[in-house]
């Protein structure tokens, strides 16, 4: 009688089966490690809802971790996050470009922030989803309720999420999502209210003097 194992498969094919077997087991945790890596640089599910109501919702984006090595002057960001931001910036285009997303990025007046305002529109400008635009900051949201707030309708609040988090290499913090019915998908607004410390890699931190779980409108 030939020697089986508990399945009935004749020990000697066993022999071949598990070099085929740890092969497939290879390459499945290979594309399995690809995917998860393109996901984690798109910045897709990496943008955290904090509280949500029919009228507003906060967001968390991702942190960083050089919080006690914030410079106060604006720093220019690195070549790896900026090719970062167009790639998830491309991905997002190809996604919804039927609906025609169009975001504009708005700055209460200082260096920084206006610096700042000019990468983000010129990332978004590149696939024609955006612009920097400077605007009368009588206009703006409070700025003592919240560092970012964003300006869309209620029905976009997903892809409102989604490119933030195309653009989240650049940015970090939390951001007040102000929901208007009437706001049109290509009139999205995105104010850069609060003071922003910037890491040594170029990303900016905004923190908000209003806890973001217990400052819902």
């Amino acid at each position: 009688m030939r020697p089986t194992i508990g399945v009935g498969i004749p020990l000697k094919y066993v022999v071949y089966l598990l070099p085929l077997f740890l092969i497939v087991v290879g390459l499945f945790l290979w594309f399995g490690g690809l995917g998860s890596d393109a996901q984690n640089s798109s910045g897709t599910g990496s943008v955290e809802v904090l509280s949500d109501s029919d009228t507003a919702r906060w967001l968390r984006l991702p942190p960083v971790d050089e919080i006690d090595e914030l410079s106060s002057a604006y720093i220019a960001v690195d070549e790896k996050r900026r090719a970062r931001v167009l790639q998830n910036l491309a991905e997002f285009r190809a996604t919804y470009q039927q609906l025609a997303p169009f975001l504009e990025i708005k700055a209460v007046p200082g260096e920084a922030r206006e610096k700042l305002a000019q990468r983000l529109g010129q990332a978004l400008g590149h696939y024609g989803l955006g612009r920097a635009v400077k605007d009368d900051a009588d206009s703006f949201p409070d700025r003592r309720r919240a560092a970012l707030v964003l300006r869309g309708a209620r029905d976009d609040a997903e892809i409102i999420k989604r490119l933030l988090a195309a653009l989240s290499p650049y940015l970090s913090g939390d951001v007040l999502v102000q929901f208007n019915d009437d706001q049109r998908i290509d009139r999205l607004q995105l104010y850069l209210l609060g003071d922003p410390g910037f890491t040594k890699e170029g990303v900016a931190v905004f923190s908000n003097l209003v806890s973001g779980t217990g400052g819902m409108p």
